[in-house]
Formats: C-alpha cells, sequence, structure tokens
C-alpha cells in the first residue's frame, strides 16, 4: 500500500479509537493531525529541475563536493554519485621516442592547415608565365535596381 493510503485508513481508525476514551484526547488528535498535514503540505518536496552545484573551495578555503540546489526553496543537499570503479592509470613518466613523433605530426597538421587557409583564400599556384592564362568572357555586371521605399535596411 501507498503511504498516502495507509495515512488514510490508520488516522480514522485511532480517531475513532480514541473517540471511546475522552473528547479531549479526540481534540488533541485531530490537532496532532492537522498540524502534521500542514507541515506535510508546507515544506519543499524539491521539484524537478534541480541544479547541480560542481565541487568548489569555498571562502574558507574548504572543499565542497557537489551539491544539488534547489530553487523553490534555496537548499543543499549532498549529490551523492557512486563511484563504482576507481580509474585505471594506463601511462605515467615521459618517452623522448614519442616526443619526437608528436612534433613530427604537430608540424605536420600545421603546414596541412596553412596550405589549406591559402587555398582558400584564392592564393593557390599561380599557372607557369609561358603558358598563357585560360581566356574566359567575364560576365556583364547586372544594373543596380534602385530601392525606392521609406523602409530602413536592417
Amino acid at each position: 500500500m501507498s503511504r498516502l493510503l495507509r495515512v488514510a485508513l490508520v488516522v480514522p481508525a485511532v480517531t475513532g479509537g480514541v473517540m471511546w476514551v475522552r473528547p479531549v484526547w479526540i481534540i488533541s488528535g485531530l490537532a496532532l493531525v492537522a498540524a502534521a498535514a500542514l507541515w506535510w503540505f508546507a515544506r519543499c518536496h524539491h521539484p524537478r529541475p534541480l541544479g547541480l552545484v560542481p565541487p568548489l573551495t569555498d571562502e574558507f578555503g574548504e572543499r565542497q563536493p557537489a551539491r544539488w540546489f534547489c530553487g523553490k526553496c534555496g537548499r543543499y543537499f549532498p549529490a551523492d554519485f557512486d563511484h563504482v570503479q576507481t580509474p585505471v592509470q594506463r601511462f605515467s613518466g615521459y618517452d623522448e621516442s614519442k616526443a619526437r613523433a608528436a612534433a613530427k605530426r604537430a608540424a605536420d597538421l600545421a603546414d596541412r592547415q596553412r596550405e589549406l587557409a591559402v587555398k582558400r583564400a584564392g592564393m593557390g599556384k599561380r599557372a607557369p608565365a609561358d603558358r598563357p592564362a585560360p581566356s574566359r568572357p567575364v560576365p556583364a555586371r547586372p544594373e543596380p535596381v534602385p530601392i525606392h521605399e521609406r523602409r530602413l535596411a536592417g
């Protein structure tokens, strides 16, 4: 049974049982039930979405873990993430042969990027001077169309 259903069944049963004892107990029981209901409905149930605050250092220099933040009530509560397996460190140290190969790959990449940038800018290799450049007819530019409106561009 759900919790709300249990409360709906138990509270009237307890109240009915108390009615046989004394009317003072009835009033105090009803007041207690009303106070519990008021507390239940007045508290924040932290509706989603919540904000995740990353781990950081506070103003006193203490490391704070990752926390959830509820924008409705303004409370922070811990964000416990399961760390099932710790990371395995596969490489350590410095290898000179890998550093030389990495520097060569970086230089090749920079050269290729520079060649592509020159080609994109239209400043690629020119045709040799002994070969005549192909002649193509240059299309005529269309006449500009005047705009006679009161609207401003943009």
